[in-house]
C-alpha cells in the first residue's frame, strides 16, 4: 500500500488503540485484544515521516504467535499434560 492510499496524513492523527506501540502493549499483555484490532482495523507506524500501516506479512506472524501463546495459555490452565 503507497501513503498515498493511508487514511491518515499524520501520525498524530491515528487513534491511540491503532498505533503500534498500543498494539504490542496488548499483544504482550492482552493477545485477544491485540489480535481484535489486527482483524478489524489496521496498525500504523511511521517511518522516515510517513505513516504506513502493518502488512499481511506482519499480520500473519503475529496472528499465529498470538494464537499459539493463546493455546498454549489455556493447556496450562485447564491442567492438561
Amino acid at each position: 500500500m503507497s501513503s498515498t492510499d493511508q487514511p491518515y496524513s499524520s501520525y498524530d492523527l491515528v487513534p491511540f488503540y491503532r498505533k503500534q506501540w498500543f498494539f504490542w502493549l496488548m499483544y504482550f499483555t492482552l493477545s485477544p485484544i491485540a489480535i481484535g484490532i489486527l482483524l478489524f482495523g489496521d496498525v500504523y507506524y511511521q517511518k522516515q515521516g510517513v505513516v504506513k500501516s502493518f502488512g499481511v506479512a506482519n499480520r500473519v506472524v503475529a496472528g499465529v504467535i498470538a494464537i499459539a501463546f493463546l493455546y498454549n495459555l489455556f493447556r496450562a490452565f485447564s491442567g492438561a499434560t
